[in-house]
């Protein structure tokens, strides 16, 4: 009996620093962009973004691809 993961569209995630607080805290934003392919290399997906977020003016924090899926039990 196993379980396998049948995957669906996934989602990339960034993390913007907006600025710093009083204590020097980085003050951050989050952007969600979907209905990623799941074929999509992981490396295509970092180039993608990473020439997105150099159009705007904000630093990028973090880039997170969020994968989405249905769990199939396989007898």
């Amino acid at each position: 009996m196993a379980v396998v993961l049948e995957p669906n569209y996934s989602r990339c995630q960034i993390r913007l620093q907006t600025g710093v607080d009083e204590d020097g805290d980085p003050i951050l934003v989050s952007r969600t962009y979907g209905r990623i392919r799941p074929a999509t290399s992981h490396q295509d997906v970092y180039e993608v973004f990473t020439a997105l977020m150099g159009l705007q003016n904000y630093a990028v924090y973090a880039i997170r691809r969020l994968e989405d899926g249905e769990l199939i039990n396989q007898e």
